[in-house]
């Protein structure tokens, strides 16, 4: 197979010319433009030059991403005129050169086990069986060829790279700059944030940027921009783009090792600093932001699994889950649009060796939203808790057909103890969720109200000490007896 493609190579040189007036190679000059979506998804806009004649020319895009979609393929240029465009997708390959030269005479090269020398013969091509060639010898057929197969020539419409081809008018004869921009699958990107805990209060913030290019070509000194929202996509639909959008670019360089987004179209756009190549198949890691002493809140969150509706509940060893609180604002050293992403979190233990705590998704965040990112259950916290139905009265009756529907009130007594095993104070925030009107007639520590089903109570517990939350509760729901 080795040898098959270096034969290739030799003949690459006369591929695709044939048929055309010009070939427009990739430009090395930084007129290459990438803006890559967070859904598997590109716009590339490339501009390249050649010479072309007045009236109609035929022209080929040499290298583009494999993956286009052809239908968005738009070309354009001054004096010109596109009276059609096609893609080309035949590539070099070994199997496809079995295939448009089955049925016919090619030349073999095997080795004789005697003496080393090459044995050169004819034979028919009949075929490709568990990627072997089946030839036709004059001795028979042979369907485990140990040698190799020479081809004459390269097939007509073969190409060793995707191509795009277009026919155009051209007023006047001249050097020609064509611009060329279409959507393509195989180009993504990813946000990766690493939270470096530095004390009780702060951390230490860094955002990387993971591009990963399986379009089908190398993207050589290429402008990067990121786009982070969901854009709508409607596959197999000319996108309608105006032309001075189509090109346009801006490189700014922000402050403080951060890249600073543009809005565009209440999209968030972020344009690497300096021009890079991504080759493919290859993954490349960006520097996106770098904030120190971000400041953050340590939460401690129990849900409470009480339901109000027997005559009690109890519930033992519930771990509440550890909350890291971040506000997305200047006052907290942060004040940046954080695209989705995973935020992992670090911190150094006694002896200073680092130490991965935990991980979360994060969404789209603008400027002035708070993050609330659960990293997983505190090991050294756990609670018990239990309700006891203390009344019970009918407020009213109401006969619907054979059925009655009755109103009651139920009163509970709740109690949820903390026991704080760690050597420092902690706050747990406990929340209760209410399936039926309700309301608070007596309570140990004052509550808020989370929304109008939920209720939450923040209670202090001391180091290596436990502390106990009790309130009382009047439950209002309606039962639907029925003889």
């Amino acid at each position: 197979m080795y040898k098959f493609l270096a034969l290739l190579s030799m003949l690459i040189s006369g591929v695709s010319t044939a048929h055309a007036q010009a070939v427009f190679l990739p430009s090395t000059n930084n007129n290459l433009s990438v803006s890559i979506y967070n859904q598997n998804l590109s716009l590339v806009k490339d501009m390249r030059q050649a010479e072309l004649k007045s009236g109609t020319n035929e022209i080929i895009f040499d290298g583009v991403a494999q993956r286009i979609q052809p239908e968005t393929a738009i070309i354009y240029g001054d004096e010109i005129k596109v009276l059609e465009q096609n893609y080309n997708y035949n590539l070099l390959s070994y199997q496809n050169f079995i295939e448009r030269n089955i049925g016919k005479e090619v030349n073999t090269v095997r080795v004789s086990p005697k003496d080393g020398e090459n044995i050169y013969e004819r034979a028919v091509l009949i075929g490709l069986a568990n990627g072997q060639p089946v030839l036709r010898f004059n001795y028979g057929i042979d369907a485990g060829f140990d040698g190799r197969v020479v081809f004459k020539d390269i097939p007509s419409g073969m190409s060793n790279k995707p191509t795009l081809t277009a026919k155009l008018n051209v007023k006047n004869s001249g050097y020609k700059t064509l611009r060329l921009a279409y959507l393509t699958d195989g180009l993504s990107w990813k946000t990766d944030y690493v939270a470096n805990v530095n004390g009780k209060d702060t951390l230490n913030l860094t955002g990387w940027v993971t591009i990963n290019n399986e379009s089908g070509i190398d993207y050589e000194n290429a402008k990067i921009q990121l786009v982070a929202g969901d854009v709508n996509v409607v596959r197999n639909v000319m996108p309608r783009m105006a032309k001075g959008v189509m090109m346009a670019a801006s490189f700014d360089m922000a402050t403080n090792g951060n890249i600073e987004p543009e809005t565009v179209n209440s999209y968030e756009l972020y344009t690497l600093p300096t021009t890079t190549t991504i080759k493919n198949q290859q993954t490349k890691q960006v520097a996106l932001i770098e904030k120190n002493n971000v400041t953050y809140q340590k939460e401690f969150n129990l849900q409470t699994p009480f339901y109000f509706n027997t005559n009690g509940d109890e519930f033992e060893k519930l771990h509440p889950v550890i909350t890291y609180v971040m506000s997305n604002t200047v006052d907290a050293n942060l004040g940046i649009s954080l695209p989705a992403g995973t935020m992992r979190f670090y911190e150094n233990d006694k002896n200073g060796n680092l130490q991965f705590i935990g991980s979360a998704r994060i969404n789209n965040t603008a400027k002035e939203d708070t993050l609330r990112l659960k990293l997983g259950d505190a090991f050294n916290i756990s609670a018990r808790g239990q309700t006891k139905k203390i009344s019970e009265k009918e407020l009213n009756r109401q006969k619907q057909n054979k059925c009655t529907d009755v109103k009651k009130q139920r009163t509970y007594e709740a109690e949820v103890t903390i026991n704080n095993a760690e050597n420092m104070a902690n706050n747990v925030v406990i929340s209760q969720h209410f399936n039926s009107d309700y309301k608070i007639v007596k309570e140990s520590v004052e509550s808020t109200e989370k929304n109008a089903f939920t209720r939450q109570w923040t209670v202090p517990v001391a180091a290596g000490d436990k502390a106990t939350l009790t309130y009382t509760v009047e439950i209002i729901s309606t039962n639907h007896e029925c003889p």
